[in-house]
């Protein structure tokens, strides 16, 4: 394939691909250029290195998925904007696994990302809250979902039976035992409402406390 044929779109598209079947660990410029057909040096003219090519996936993906309109939806309530961040992020997990790293992984952030926080910032200003409450409270939520969709990813709630339970248990620790019998098959869900429930009450207090103080 000859360079000239190149684009960013056919780039972004190689790289995803590359992602989707082996992780970030398989991005690299050198196997990139080699799906591309091109040699490595020729695909530095297009993409002038690992971390450009990062940022340019995530603003790809943020664009091509709509990711700005629904990590910041029009909702009634800042309550409501927090619950439904937190459910279309991880939604988004859960449609899209592979790109999971992409967004979990690096520190780095794209313009993209950038303006969709910045949204979100303004939106719980508007509500209420302090620049840097509002920052708290959306890196937590981000890192609950990200925390949470690895414990979906590996957990032992996949095969709904905790490792040793309960043919080998401990009577001292009949607690454990009790508590992941009890969990139904939906226990994920359970799990992620009431995480994203005491965020929303967490944040709830702050604002209480903020306005006491005025």
């Amino acid at each position: 394939m000859a360079s000239k044929n190149i684009t960013k779109e056919l780039i972004f598209g190689e790289a995803l691909a590359l992602i989707k079947e082996g992780g970030m660990a398989a991005l690299s410029m050198r196997n990139l250029a080699g799906r591309l057909g091109i040699k490595a040096p020729s695909l530095y003219v297009h993409i002038q290195s690992k971390a450009e090519l990062i940022l340019l996936l995530q603003a790809h993906t943020f664009k091509t998925n709509q990711l700005i309109g629904s990590l910041n939806p029009d909702t009634l309530t800042w309550q409501e904007l927090l619950l439904a961040v937190m459910t279309n992020m991880r939604k988004f997990f859960h449609q899209f696994p592979w790109l999971f790293e992409l967004f979990a992984s690096f520190q780095s952030n794209s313009d993209e990302s950038r303006a969709t926080f910045e949204k979100f910032l303004i939106n719980m200003q508007a509500a209420g809250f302090k620049l840097h409450h509002a920052g708290y409270i959306g890196r937590v939520m981000r890192e609950f979902v990200i925390g949470h969709v690895t414990f979906e990813k590996n957990s032992i709630l996949n095969t709904r039976k905790h490792p040793m339970l309960p043919e080998n248990i401990k009577p001292e620790f009949t607690n454990n035992l009790e508590f992941y019998s009890n969990l139904v098959d939906q226990g994920h869900e359970e799990i992620f409402s009431f995480g994203a429930q005491l965020i929303i009450k967490g944040a709830e207090q702050i604002l209480k406390e903020n306005q006491s103080c005025n």
